[in-house]
């Protein structure tokens, strides 16, 4: 297994149901993926990114991936720099990647290009980019369910803080429709958490630094 994540936090999370048996099926940037009984789950430390998608997806908005089940957050993160970075768990539909060579996938990554210079588009710039989306969106009629989740997903961060990664890696194809859907377009780590949500974290901190024969963070 290429292991994106490390250490006893992440050791813990894979000892729990349901990942205690999966196994690894492949990784990217901030997120790794785990299959089992032909089902597929999330693992990642983007909290608001994962946030942002299983409201969408809630929501019933088709152009996101579909968050079967959202298990929150299931341990802080083992490169925490703050208290509350999380590792955060979804079991979310099967997708399959976008050809950079189609037709579609050709189309918007030049948009892409377009709209991000090849970047991640950090807040300072955001604004900018925001109207980009927004001109865009009120052009490219085929794109314009995409272009708006987009739009919502910035509207979704911070004002000052977080950043957008609209790429052709992030964007998949729906098999049963042909629909391309956003799978991963925000990165900022901090999620929302419930009163219960921050208990259980604060718990698995001590009794993983009993485990470890660790202090935990004050």
């Amino acid at each position: 297994m290429s292991n994106l994540f490390s250490g006893p936090y992440f050791d813990h999370v894979m000892a729990q149901e349901p990942l205690r048996s999966a196994e690894y099926f492949t990784h990217g940037s901030s997120a790794m993926l785990f299959q089992r009984d032909g089902q597929l789950y999330r693992l990642t430390t983007d909290g608001r990114g994962h946030c942002f998608l299983s409201e969408q997806a809630a929501k019933g908005n088709p152009h996101v991936v579909r968050v079967i089940q959202d298990f929150g957050p299931v341990a802080p993160t083992d490169d925490a720099y703050w208290d509350d970075e999380f590792y955060w768990l979804a079991q979310v539909e099967w997708l399959q990647p976008v050809d950079p060579t189609s037709i579609d996938g050709a189309r918007l990554t030049e948009l892409f290009t377009q709209l991000t210079d090849g970047e991640l588009v950090e807040h300072e710039h955001r604004a900018q980019y925001l109207e980009k989306c927004r001109q865009a969106a009120s052009s490219q009629f085929e794109f314009t369910p995409l272009l708006n989740t987009l739009i919502l997903a910035d509207q979704y961060l911070p004002e000052r803080d977080g950043a957008m990664d609209c790429n052709i890696t992030n964007v998949m194809r729906r098999p049963s429709t042909g629909m391309i859907v956003w799978s991963d377009p925000i990165h900022f780590t901090p999620g929302y958490l419930t009163e219960s949500q921050q208990s259980e974290m604060n718990r698995i901190r001590e009794q993983v630094a009993q485990s470890q024969n660790i202090s935990t963070p004050h």
